[in-house]
């Protein structure tokens, strides 16, 4: 335990050691983000983002292809808005380039379908990712120095030799590995650790963490979580509750993406997320036009990234849908919720949008449900997959199908299919929801914008 401590508290001196010997640039910027979360007032925080959104306007506008014709710019409102298709179509176009820039660093994401992005960051951005990611997992709970047990798809591109796991102290835990035996094998290694760890990992993957401790009817185990952070996919309420009371610590979900970096996340005492709006500028815009949505209600989350000044994210729209709202417990705009991609989104009988946390709310009420996938295959009709265990009878499925109705129109045509395991996307993450009807419409929309 003791030296387990010590080689927290060596990371920890040594990580800023190297920062103040590179010219404490992540020090700086996390004094920076610290500064605009001590803020009283979101008029306050307005004014001091106006320096950091004139200089990326101004670099765009003077120096990318892409926006030359913006050099008479007002306002962040007169860029157009842009996506991954009109990124990725227009990279070079896209570019500033700007003598000031430095080596500029290439990222590269398959994808979620297996669809590949590729985007160029600053030195400058990436030392304000770091930042951001020290300021949140400490909101969470964690300290730099602790171990971080990460749970993911660790492909070859992604995962770390010995040596660099070691000293930023991270258990790869890939989520292709999550059989029962090697989760029992964790837990145990877990326990007999006692230095300080955090989770950070798919909701997905650490259900199935929860799933093996119900089946053993596990008490809570002393493990010394600090912190546990969902990531990638919306966190259903049930595994945030029960990551929770297994590991005797809150869980927050944080939104995120490779493309921009930390967007949002939960704090441990609520389930709103907190903004950063250090880092970037968030607009919620209406699903057919590029006005900002009515206060409250869903819209596109679109994201203007204060600080990527080679590859520029303004006005970027996510794919991921939302609700901006106030609380008279946070001085800023929070997000209410942060609900996936439009395509995840089912519709109701009616053409009303429904969030998926409603279907997530299903679950706690059929145990016997082992995993399920809602897809809407037309205007009102649907397609359940179901992975049940022997004790899912026909009137349980008659309660389901009751329960499941009753949020999107009793005028509905539902498909049950019983199978034996749901697949995962290609990056090993789950989708709750799938609303293929969206899906065929944003292709054939793709297509015809190519044409």
């Amino acid at each position: 335990m003791k030296k387990n401590n010590f080689l927290n508290q060596l990371r920890y001196s040594a990580f800023w050691a190297l920062d103040a010997a590179k010219g404490g640039k992540i020090k700086t910027d996390l004094t920076d983000i610290e500064h605009s979360f001590s803020l009283d007032s979101f008029e306050l925080l307005r004014k001091k983002n106006e320096v950091p959104l004139r200089k990326l306007l101004d670099n765009a506008a003077n120096h990318s292809l892409y926006y030359t014709n913006l050099k008479d710019y007002e306002t962040l409102s007169d860029f157009p808005v842009v996506n991954k298709n009109i990124v990725k179509s227009n990279l070079d176009n896209l570019l500033i380039r700007h003598p000031g820039n430095g080596k500029l660093h290439t990222i590269f994401t398959s994808g979620s379908t297996g669809t590949p992005f590729t985007i160029k960051q600053t030195q400058r951005k990436r030392n304000r990712n770091t930042a951001d990611t020290l300021f949140f997992a400490k909101r969470a709970g964690f300290t730099l120095g602790d171990k971080l047990l990460y749970v993911r798809l660790w492909s070859k591109n992604l995962k770390k030799g010995k040596i660099p796991s070691f000293l930023q102290n991270i258990e790869q835990i890939d989520v292709e590995e999550l059989e029962t035996g090697n989760i029992k094998h964790l837990l145990k290694k877990l326990q007999n650790d006692k230095s300080p760890k955090g989770w950070l990992g798919y909701p997905s993957a650490l259900e199935k963490i929860c799933d093996y401790l119900d089946s053993i009817k596990s008490k809570p185990l002393d493990c010394n979580i600090k912190s546990i952070i969902g990531m990638s996919e919306n966190l259903p309420r049930h595994v945030r509750s029960r990551m929770w009371y297994y590991f005797n610590t809150p869980m927050v979900s944080r939104y995120s993406n490779f493309e921009n970096g930390i967007i949002a996340q939960q704090d441990m005492d609520s389930e709103y997320f907190v903004i950063n709006w250090a880092s970037y500028i968030v607009e919620i815009l209406d699903f057919e036009k590029d006005e900002p949505a009515k206060n409250g209600e869903l819209g596109r989350i679109v994201v203007t990234d204060l600080y990527n000044h080679a590859t520029p994210m303004i006005r970027y729209d996510t794919g991921d849908v939302g609700i901006m709202s106030t609380v008279s417990t946070h001085p800023f705009p929070i997000l209410e919720e942060v609900d996936g991609r439009k395509t995840d989104i089912l519709m109701n009988t009616d053409g009303e949008m429904i969030s998926p946390y409603a279907f997530m709310g299903i679950l706690p009420k059929f145990s016997e449900i082992n995993q399920v996938q809602y897809l809407q295959t037309g205007p009102k009709e649907y397609t359940i997959k179901l992975n049940v265990d022997s004790n899912f009878c026909k009137q349980k499925e008659k309660e389901f199908l009751k329960v499941f109705t009753s949020l999107v129109g009793n005028s509905a045509e539902v498909t049950v299919h019983y199978v034996n395991e749901i697949p995962l996307l290609n990056s090993k993450k789950r989708r709750i929801t799938r609303n293929l009807l969206a899906e065929e419409q944003k292709k054939q929309k793709e297509t015809s914008t190519t044409i």
